[in-house]
């Protein structure tokens, strides 16, 4: 490991720990991935600004210099309000995005009215595509209302451009970018709408998942240790080891019902055995399913067998039963199964 290296994890692990322990945790992973694209708008937007306030980069009018002021304090206010958690991340990003969406309209109708600005379509460009981007992020963070909010502010700033200018370059493309910032919208719709239906469905499985929890007393490790009981066959020791992850109280549980179940299965096996003696293995298998109300294609799944098989086992039954073709061979084991062995 280099030396620069070196000094990078530590400056990365006090950004890290600062962020954990200053910025809100949101519980959603909706959320989360909302704060986390948001906190990345916030810097890009005050760099943004900043560059046009210290004459960086854009067009340097006087009237920029204090709705791009107004635009900063806003955005830090905003920002220190949601650290202090006195806004919701949903009402932050819509209250960053909204006000950037009609300072950035406002300075482009500015252009298109003022013959003093230098570079005015330039300006006017850059600055839809400023909008554009903002509508970019409403949709990225799912916000439904704000993106219609969005789309039509930036299609109001392009057609009073087109008017104020009498541009006819604008004129010629308007109907063009009119669809454009249409589709936009309806894209952003639609992503609001599909995501929130995915949330929704979340939160109903998560809730599903803590309620079978708690009915089971059980937590996330000890549900995995019970799917690794039923994945493959384990030695004594083995087993002893898994079942001590549990309570005393789930042990005997577990211990208890599969030793019922089990028994439950010998029983009836035996029973079988005891009350069809003529039939043959299989044939006493093939029983046992038709007993449990299985039907014709799930006793071929369960025994891996065709149909053609099977029906020639349970017609080997019938005649070893001595039924005729429209005796009911279900009812005919069950009245089988209920007479008394001797």
């Amino acid at each position: 490991m280099t030396q620069k290296q070196t000094q990078e994890k530590p400056i990365l692990g006090k950004w890290k720990n600062f962020y954990n322990h200053h910025i809100p945790q949101e519980k959603t992973i909706l959320d989360q991935r909302r704060q986390h694209l948001t906190a990345w708008y916030v810097v890009l937007l005050i760099l943004g600004i900043l560059a046009d306030l210290l004459e960086v980069s854009g067009s340097f009018d006087i009237f920029y210099k204090y709705t791009n002021s107004a635009l900063l304090a806003l955005t830090l206010l905003y920002t220190g309000r949601y650290i202090a958690m006195k806004t919701s991340i949903t009402r932050t990003m819509a209250l960053l995005s909204g006000n950037t969406q009609l300072f950035i309209a406002t300075d482009t109708v500015y252009c298109a009215l003022s013959p003093s600005v230098p570079h005015p379509q330039m300006v006017i460009l850059v600055n839809m595509l400023i909008l554009a981007g903002n509508i970019m992020f409403s949709i990225a963070t799912f916000q439904r209302a704000i993106t219609l909010f969005n789309v039509a502010i930036a299609v109001a700033t392009f057609y009073s451009c087109m008017i104020f200018s009498d541009n006819y370059e604008f004129q010629q493309y308007f109907t063009m970018v009119v669809l454009l910032f249409t589709f936009t919208g309806i894209l952003g719709l639609h992503i609001a709408h599909n995501t929130r239906q995915l949330q929704s469905d979340y939160e109903s499985i998560k809730e599903e998942e803590e309620e079978l929890m708690r009915v089971l007393q059980l937590n996330k490790e000890q549900l995995k240790l019970y799917i690794e009981l039923s994945k493959r066959e384990y030695k004594e020791d083995e087993t002893r080891l898994i079942l001590a992850k549990f309570s005393e109280k789930t042990q005997k549980y577990v211990v208890d019902n599969v030793t019922k179940y089990i028994q439950g299965e010998k029983y009836n096996d035996d029973r079988i055995k005891e009350q069809f003696p003529e039939l043959s293995p299989s044939e006493r298998e093939i029983v046992h399913l038709i007993l449990r109300g299985h039907k014709l294609g799930a006793i071929c799944t369960m025994l891996n067998k065709s149909e053609s098989n099977i029906n020639t086992q349970r017609a080997n039954i019938r005649r070893k039963l001595g039924l005729h073709p429209t005796d009911n061979l279900n009812k005919a084991l069950e009245s089988r199964m209920s007479t008394p062995t001797k």
